[in-house]
């Protein structure tokens, strides 16, 4: 099969999981209290590009359904911004140990400090902004840190496998 068509068909994939993962778990998707299981998915950029656009897609597919403006929009753009900056970090950081602490840093922390106020101003959360920013951060660190940590060495070895990605060493 053609390269090209792998990596189309592989990014599709992504924007199929990450909305499935947010429509399964709606409950957790959104509001105060919030873990996004599909945020672990930000750390795909570390392997290649087109996951940027994949997860940043299904981000915005489930978003639209919540039909809140301030989701569909900023909610969209922070996962868009945090998949690029996790996507340079892979392809100038080598270490897996490292790449994963480092590529995480950017969904929790623009998470973090952004999505409370779009809780606060798209979905009228009365909440105090430091109260959602803790969930938010916490809710963030379980999906990137411990479900993505967790799933990276052995997707790491599947994409090896099916030649998603070079090799062990050359990532990018």
């Amino acid at each position: 099969m053609n390269n090209k068509i792998k990596r189309l068909t592989f990014t599709s994939m992504i924007t199929a999981i990450y909305f499935i993962l947010c429509f399964v778990e709606q409950t957790f998707a959104n509001g105060a209290i919030q873990c996004r299981l599909s945020e672990a998915l930000t750390l795909l950029p570390l392997f290649f590009p087109e996951a940027i656009i994949g997860v940043t897609l299904g981000c915005l597919i489930f978003n639209i359904s919540t039909g809140i403006i301030w989701d569909i929009t900023i909610g969209t753009l922070c996962t868009f911004v945090s998949c690029i900056i996790t996507y340079l970090v892979g392809k100038f950081v080598k270490k897996d140990t490292i790449r994963i602490i480092l590529g995480g840093i950017a969904p929790v922390l623009i998470n973090t400090l952004i999505i409370p106020l779009v809780l606060m101003y798209g979905y009228k959360l009365t909440d105090g902004y430091i109260f959602l920013a803790i969930s938010i951060f916490i809710g963030q660190f379980i999906a990137i840190y411990i479900i993505g940590g967790l799933t990276y060495f052995p997707l790491k070895k599947v994409l090896v496998r099916f030649k998603v990605i070079n090799s062990k060493e050359d990532i990018n």
